[in-house]
């Protein structure tokens, strides 16, 4: 018999499960973020030369490393890579495994069963929650390992329990491999692990009890961003790939910032669009803010400065990031809102400090059994759950609404238009459509190695992890990429994939610019292919010379 945690982890997935079906499979949904990244773990295993470098030091490594698991048996069921299965395995797992720490939470904050269930469902229904459960993207890993971090530090916060600290911070680490957001989240949790832990110490060692178990929760973060600045610092020469590197989010900002008001003397239009981006999400958000510190100081209860540390350091850093032109404005990036408008709720609902919620109100049902009518404990329940509805229900219409808005959900709005608007669906096109240097190559029957490309764009991304014989390809993810590059037919490299100049940075028309127009003196045109909605015009040149200078 399942228990209430099994049953809600079943539901979840099975709900999760057929959401990834379907994008999957009948409307092949596949967001750049989750090709990339699964493309990343896919490079390891299956590029020319196994090494773990290919993973990338661009973006966090979790995602592509989670993904490495399920892609061990691509050769077993081609979906996995065709369909980008593997991936949407790995977020169905991740947000599931959110839900189990979202109603363990629940629970040990005292919350009674029903109303439990009821704050858990709100939650995993959220339209952003379905939607990145299913879709391979980082967005899975980061509410997982946010709301693992909270309930830990909140059990913390409880008991002083130095085992809930330990669990914490392998939360925080394992959250800084997944999203960089986890930067802000160790300052702003750090700090309140270090003020918490100095005033329930007493006499001059006050500070030093406070710094010992600021270390204990940050040291595995710590550890984490040293360890991973360093290896990409030893394999690329740059310590922080995601700033530096043409391909990090600077320099995508720096070509597509002013389309989305990311140049100064827009703060005005930055600020609007993070109030609209808010309102959607949890449109009663201040209010649940507002009641539960007030609650909090009243009982002189400190919990709920767990989730608002942890959540609301992570909300801030999108804030803050936007409003600097550090970050594009994703609506993706404020999905932490759907776990803490369901915190702040659950922190209101929850006992006083020191009692249990299912005894007091044990209690209080024998005390009124007398009572004609229903107990008090039951009318407490019912009015709790009108609360949960009246105050979190909202947040699920105006965030899917939102989602089909492009002025907020500029990607969902049009990833989902077949989903939003189903008589407008299309079945979409065969991958020989869709990727038509793909087949072309394959019919060369050409030997490993003998294509030399940039796989940073969608296009390529999808055709090399797609193809049948990825070991054609040489990458920017190898190792030897730049000495080949540089002379191609040395290497015994035979071929170029090209796109038109312009746009996302690319290495190949970096090193030749007259490349795509004319060979550079040392290809000829062997053929173009037609653009499609993820290819450019590609063009395929035969390396027939060497190059005449860098």
């Amino acid at each position: 018999m399942l228990t209430e945690a099994g049953l809600v982890a079943s539901v979840a997935a099975i709900l999760y499960g057929i959401a990834a079906a379907l994008l999957d499979f009948r409307y092949q949904i596949f967001p750049p973020d989750s090709v990339f990244r699964l493309a990343n773990g896919f490079y390891v295993l299956y590029s020319r030369h196994f090494h773990l470098a290919a993973i990338g030091f661009v973006w966090n490594p979790l995602t592509s490393m989670a993904d490495m698991v399920p892609l061990l048996a691509k050769d077993l069921w081609r979906p996995l890579v065709t369909r980008d299965v593997a991936a949407s395995l790995v977020t169905v797992v991740a947000m599931v495994g959110a839900v189990h720490q979202m109603r363990s939470l629940l629970d040990e904050w005292g919350i009674r069963r029903t109303q439990r269930l009821v704050l858990t469902a709100l939650f995993a229904l959220n339209p952003m929650i379905v939607y990145y459960a299913a879709n391979g993207m980082s967005e899975a890993l980061y509410v997982f390992t946010t709301v693992g971090t909270v309930r830990y530090l909140r059990r913390w916060l409880a008991d002083d329990d130095s085992r809930s600290l330990v669990y914490a911070a392998a939360m925080l680490a394992l959250c800084y491999l997944a999203r960089e957001e986890a930067v802000a989240i160790a300052l702003t949790s750090g700090t309140l692990v270090l003020i918490v832990s100095m005033r329930r110490s007493t006499g001059p060692r006050r500070f030093v009890t406070g710094l010992t178990d600021a270390v204990i929760y940050l040291f595995l973060f710590l550890a984490s961003f040293v360890g991973w600045a360093f290896a990409s610092l030893i394999i690329t020469g740059s310590a922080f790939g995601q700033f530096t590197s043409q391909y990090g989010n600077a320099a995508q900002i720096q070509e597509y910032g002013s389309y989305y008001h990311l140049v100064p003397g827009q703060y005005v239009a930055r600020l609007a669009h993070e109030a609209m981006a808010l309102e959607a999400m949890a449109p009663l958000m201040p209010v649940l803010l507002v009641a539960a510190l007030v609650v909090a100081i009243c009982r002189r209860d400190v919990q709920v400065a767990a989730p608002l540390a942890v959540i609301g350091g992570g909300i801030l850093f999108t804030l803050l990031g936007y409003l600097d032109n550090q970050v594009f404005p994703w609506f993706r990036f404020y999905i932490l809102c759907a776990p803490l408008e369901v915190l702040l709720l659950a922190s209101i609902m929850a006992p006083r400090p020191g009692t249990d919620g299912r005894v007091a109100a044990a209690v209080r049902s024998t005390r009124v059994a007398a009572v004609r009518g229903p107990s008090l404990g039951t009318l407490g329940t019912v009015g709790a759950l009108a609360a949960a509805v009246v105050l979190v229900g909202p947040s699920l219409v105006t965030t899917a609404s939102a989602m089909d808005n492009p002025k907020i959900g500029i990607e969902e709005s049009a990833q989902l238009t077949d989903v939003f608007h189903p008589s407008l669906y299309r079945p979409p096109p065969t991958d020989a459509v869709l990727l038509p240097v793909m087949p072309y190559l394959e019919k060369l029957n050409l030997p490993d190695g003998d294509v030399i490309t940039d796989d940073a764009f969608d296009c390529m991304a999808t055709t090399i992890v797609r193809s049948t014989n990825p070991k054609i390809f040489v990458i920017t993810n190898d190792s030897d990429f730049a000495k080949i590059l540089a002379d191609p037919l040395t290497w015994n490299v035979h071929y170029v994939v090209v796109p038109p100049p312009g746009g996302v940075y690319n290495a190949v028309t970096a090193a030749y610019p007259d490349l795509y127009q004319n060979g550079a003196g040392f290809s000829r045109l062997v053929r173009q292919f037609a653009p499609t909605s993820i290819c450019p015009a590609l063009r395929l040149y035969k390396v027939v010379g060497h190059p005449s200078g860098p």
